[in-house]
This record gives structure tokens, C-alpha cells and sequence, in this order.
């Protein structure tokens, strides 16, 4: 075991303190005069099957802290607000804490704060577990902030729990081009996008609390990416009061994203979301868009082999209050054209212009020879329902209907994701 003195200043050169390094810890750092050296020494040295514990304090980084390709490997703080990784001095780098190729891996109990670039971000790993992590900026709306707080990406089996992610200028918690995810018992305020869910397969987004941001919970299905996804299931979140103007980059797919939205499905396939709280969001309780809206508005064909469309999606009990009371509310902030007009705000090629909006918004978009049993609703059900119809915008019999019995259909219910690992 060994504690990594503040004394040194050589990366690979570490001091042995046994006596203070607790039990579970094979390397023990504290704050002191160099961090960065300290703990990228530690990381540097840790190998399969070790762990690199944070004392409490705060550790001043001026760039990443980087490790890749270990087993069984833990980094963990004495606690989300006790162990703090300040990069708010960083100057280079992607990421403040940035881990690759890593097979079984947990980070607990610890902050990052004001990365440049992502905060925690793992990438091409298996087996990962997020833990009692709170990340993000301390400056609110900051187009400057980093993209993602929680960045896991192109990786399998991954949970995150009991974690918080903030002021990030796209999405607090981004799980992207992941096989088997699990996300349960966050909180993510402050963001363009609280919780997205991105290209990935088989995943479970569940009792969580996405509030404060510009839309809470999403679930994306973009072209240009090198994999594909399907199936994720959305239940018992609270997503509310998600009003905070759009601050993302516009040209990017969450800039896009209309302030106050609640739950916002983009192209995604075989979604079922119930069983939440949706409230006092804006513009929209649940939004269910196709590419394919983007896509007429700016006259562009669908990339070779991309599926524009949102296919299978089942919304079913959950609960609504006080949505879509102000959609396009200072809509000069809110994003491009394409989902303002979605959302009825101002007048596209002689569409309505709307001032209110239901709880669950449609665009009409289906692919050929389907129809609307695209988007099932329950077998009975009671949820305030808009097609937007896009597809006819500027006909002369346009109509946008909120008939809600044509989605009295309900889908196989998707199945709780089971991970098997660290003994989850």
C-alpha cells in the first residue's frame, strides 16, 4: 500500500506511507502542493485489482487525470461533497477525469467540478459503475461550460447511480453508443439536456429527478454515429419545471431541443415511458419527433441507412400537471425553426400557431405503410394528445388533430435491465 506524498515531483516516483493509508486503499492521496502530479502518479501506478483512494479537501488540477486498460480498478473519494476535483485551472485536455479501456471499473463517492471540455468521461470500457458522483460547472447557462458532466460512451454494462450532474451546456448525464445501461436515482438540474439516453441499446432510465434544465430526459437516435440503438425504458423519474433557456450549441442535436420540455424522443425505436411525474414543464409534457422533421425543413434527404423515424413508442400512466402552458416562450433562444414550428410557436409554411399545448405532442411523421399505431397510448387512454402533422404543413386542408383514439394500442412492456456485475 502507498500514500502519494505532495512532496513529489516526479510522476513516478511515489512515497510509502502505510501506516495511513486506509483499509480497502492500496494508494491513499491528500490535497497538497501538486495534485495533478500526485494523483496521475497514483494512476499511473495502480494496477489490476487496485484501488486509489481521495481524502477529503479540495485537489487543484490543471489538466486531465487520464488512466486506461486496468481491471478490476476503484477510484474513490470520501464523499460527493468532501472529495473535490477542482479543474476549474485546467488549460488543456477533453476531459477533467478521463478513463479508457478499463474492464470493471467504479468511481464513487466524489466531485468534479468546471472540466474543460467533460467532466467524468470513460470511454470504450465494460463493466462500469458511477456512484455517488456529483459533476458539473459552478457558472449557470455558460455556453462555455463542458458538454457532458457524466460522459460514459461506447461501452457496455454501465450503471450510474445516486449521482448529480450540473450546468453542463449539453447533457448532465449523456450515456451514448452504450450496450446495457442502467441509470437510476440521479439528479440532474441546471443543463441544456438533464438525462440523455443516445444511440445505445437496452437501457433503463429510472427514478431519477431531471428539473431545472431545458428538457429533461431524452432519448436520441442521430445519424452519423457508428452504432445504432433501440429499446430503453423510461419509468418512475420526476421530470419538472424544466424551463431554463437553451444555452447549447445550436447547431448541435440538444441545441435543438425547445425550452420546457419534459420527456423528448428524437428517431429513437421501441421507447416505453411510464409511470413518471410530468410537471409544470412549459411547452411540452412528452414530445415524439422523427428526424424526418428536421430533415423536410431544411430540404435534406436521410443519410444512407439511417431510420429517420420513432418507431414503437408506448406512453402510458403516467402523470401530467401544468405542461404545455407557454410553448415558444422567447423563442429567439429557444433553437432553430424546425422544433419551434414543431411546437406550434410561430407560423411555418402556413402552419397554426399555437398557444398551448397537450401533454403528449406528435409530429405525424410514420414510415411508409405503417400508421399511427406507431405511438401506442394505452388500450384506454386519458392523456390530453396533439399531432402536429407535419408532414402536411402549408396544404390547404392542414389540420392538426387531438383525436387520441387512434394510439389506443399498448406494446409488449419492455423488461427491466438486469446487470450482473459488482453485484448489481
Amino acid at each position: 500500500m502507498k500514500r502519494i506524498a505532495f512532496s513529489v515531483l516526479l510522476v513516478a516516483l511515489v512515497s510509502c506511507g502505510d501506516d495511513d493509508t486506509p483499509e480497502g486503499c492500496d494508494y491513499f492521496v491528500s490535497p497538497g502542493t501538486d495534485d495533478q502530479t500526485a494523483i496521475q502518479s497514483a494512476f499511473i501506478e495502480a494496477t489490476d485489482g487496485q484501488t486509489v483512494c481521495l481524502d477529503e479537501g479540495t485537489f487543484a488540477l490543471t489538466d486531465p487525470v487520464e488512466i486506461s486498460g486496468r481491471t478490476d480498478f476503484t477510484l474513490r473519494g470520501a464523499g460527493a461533497n468532501a472529495s473535490i476535483l477542482d479543474f476549474s485551472g485546467q488549460t488543456v485536455g477533453g476531459a477533467g477525469v478521463d478513463m479508457m479501456n478499463m474492464n470493471r471499473l467504479v468511481v464513487e463517492d466524489l466531485a468534479i467540478l468546471d472540466a474543460r471540455g467533460n467532466g467524468l468521461r470513460i470511454n470504450s470500457s465494460t463493466d462500469l459503475v458511477i456512484r455517488n458522483v456529483r459533476a458539473g460547472w459552478t457558472n449557470e447557462s455558460d455556453v462555455n461550460n463542458g458538454k457532458y458532466a457524466i460522459y460514459p460512451v461506447a461501452s457496455t454494462n454501465v450503471l450510474i447511480e445516486e449521482s448529480e450532474a450540473f450546468n453542463s451546456s449539453d447533457a448532465g448525464i449523456y450515456v451514448g453508443q452504450v450496450d446495457h445501461c442502467l441509470v437510476r436515482n440521479n439528479v440532474a438540474h441546471g443543463n441544456v439536456a438533464g438525462i440523455e439516453i443516445e444511440n445505445s441499446t437496452d437501457c433503463e432510465v429510472l427514478e431519477n429527478t431531471a428539473e431545472d434544465n431545458t428538457a429533461g430526459i431524452l432519448v436520441f437516435e442521430l445519424p452519423g454515429l457508428p452504432t445504432t440503438g433501440g429499446g430503453t425504458l423510461v419509468h418512475d423519474n420526476i421530470a419538472r419545471n424544466n424551463n431554463r433557456e437553451n444555452f447549447g450549441d445550436p447547431s448541435s442535436a440538444v441545441g435543438l431541443a425547445p425550452t420546457g420540455s419534459g420527456i423528448f424522443i428524437l428517431a429513437a425505436n421501441d421507447v416505453e415511458i411510464r409511470d413518471n411525474t410530468i410537471e409544470n414543464n412549459r411547452s411540452l409534457g412528452v414530445a415524439v419527433v422523427s428526424y424526418s422533421t428536421i430533415l423536410a425543413l431544411d430540404m435534406s434527404p436521410a443519410p444512407e441507412g439511417y431510420d429517420p423515424f420513432a418507431n414503437d413508442i408506448h406512453i402510458h400512466d403516467n402523470t401530467f400537471t401544468n405542461n404545455g402552458d407557454m410553448p415558444g416562450t422567447n423563442v429567439t433562444d429557444v433553437g432553430p425553426d424546425a422544433l419551434l414550428m414543431l411546437l406550434g410557436a410561430i407560423d411555418a409554411f402556413g402552419g397554426v400557431t399555437l398557444t398551448t399545448l397537450e401533454n403528449v405532442v406528435w409530429d405525424g411523421f410514420t414510415p411508409p405503410g405503417s400508421g399511427p399505431m406507431e405511438l401506442c397510448l394505452g388500450d384506454a387512454p386519458t392523456v390530453t394528445f396533439r399531432n402536429l402533422n407535419v408532414p402536411r404543413l402549408g396544404e390547404d386542408d392542414y389540420e392538426s388533430p387531438t383525436d387520441v383514439t387512434p394510439h389506443a394500442c399498448s406494446l409488449p412492456p419492455r423488461t427491466e435491465v438486469t446487470l450482473a456485475f459488482h453485484g448489481q
